[in-house]
């Protein structure tokens, strides 16, 4: 079932926003083309729109917390896949924590809601921080062979810290693409995702939304 189009023809490629360097060029993995986002100008930020009926966002907010909330998961974490999703309220959305092989979760993508009459408008985002396994994973293999190897040296050379020497050499390396969205001192860093980590959210929401309208709820088992 596909949203009706809208009036106006869907937002263009999003804007770059304050302070964002011109090296990462803006995207937007827009899974409905024909559909016009009415918020997509107040959230330039955003790198995924979804459109989906009512009826199954309501549904989702009930399948969640009974069969994939990530506080479903055991005290040894849960595999890939699982237990990965959390509702929000205030401002009303999800959190995606996506887990890792070793069965651990750490967030990954958000996407807030806007009801838009009989349609539920969903806004994404991927961000990850430098404590998540995934930090490094938009780094080309070439630059990820090297860096351990370079911060090794380096920890040689001025008897510093290697791991604290390699975690710079990627925040390095992120600020210089211009996607480093957080760096302040005292809190981990952050970094927007690229289109394709973007793509696995797309991919993640649609995988959720299929099993959902599949499974029996809580309510409907006699």
């Amino acid at each position: 079932m596909q949203p009706k189009p809208q009036p106006k023809s869907p937002t263009t490629p999003l804007r770059p926003t304050s302070g964002q360097s011109q090296q990462q060029k803006p995207f937007l993995v827009n899974e409905n083309p024909k559909y016009h986002f009415v918020d997509l100008p107040k959230m330039p930020e955003t790198q995924l729109v979804m459109a989906i009926p009512r009826h199954i966002w309501l549904r989702l907010q009930s399948y969640i917390p009974a069969y994939e909330a990530v506080t479903l998961a055991g005290r040894f974490g849960a595999d890939p896949g699982d237990y990965e999703w959390e509702l929000l309220t205030n401002p009303e959305g999800l959190h995606w924590w996506r887990r890792s092989a070793d069965g651990y979760e750490s967030l990954f993508g958000l996407a807030l809601v806007v009801w838009r009459g009989e349609w539920v408008e969903l806004y994404g985002l991927v961000e990850v921080d430098e404590t998540s396994p995934f930090w490094p994973e938009i780094i080309p293999e070439e630059v990820s062979n090297a860096l351990p190897q370079r911060a090794k040296l380096l920890s040689r050379q001025e008897g510093r810290n290697e791991d604290e020497i390699l975690t710079q050499l990627y925040k390095d390396y992120f600020k210089s693409k211009g996607v480093i969205t957080i760096d302040q001192p005292g809190q981990p860093a952050c970094r927007r995702g690229s289109i394709r980590e973007a793509e696995r959210f797309r991919d993640a929401l649609k995988g959720l939304i299929q099993r959902c309208m599949q499974s029996h709820l809580p309510s409907e088992v006699k």
